[in-house]
């Protein structure tokens, strides 16, 4: 029954992209389980920067990220961070021998 499902959101697929923002409301029925603002997402490339949670299209904005006094401070923390958590790791190793 899953797969004739897929299939047949896969046959609608088209006819919603192709709709007018007005009409989306015509269709939530037939695929209540995907919100309707996935319609306006668009895949991307760029640069995330994990330690301050920040996303950037373009090279010089990440460059410029990266100079900034903000990710200076997020990544000495997260440096600490890292430092301790492995210091208690090998200090739990010892212990356990």
């Amino acid at each position: 029954k899953l797969a004739s499902e897929e299939s047949d959101l896969k046959d609608l697929e088209p006819d919603r992209k192709r709709k007018k923002i007005e009409d989306s409301s015509s269709g939530k029925s037939m695929t209540s389980d995907v919100p309707e603002d996935l319609d306006f997402l668009v895949p991307k490339a760029g640069f995330f920067c994990p330690i301050c949670s920040l996303f950037y299209s373009g090279e010089k904005a990440m460059t410029n990220h990266c100079k900034s006094t903000r990710h200076k401070q997020n990544t000495e923390k997260f440096m600490a961070k890292q430092r301790k958590e492995k210091e208690q790791n090998e200090a739990e190793e010892r212990s356990s021998r």
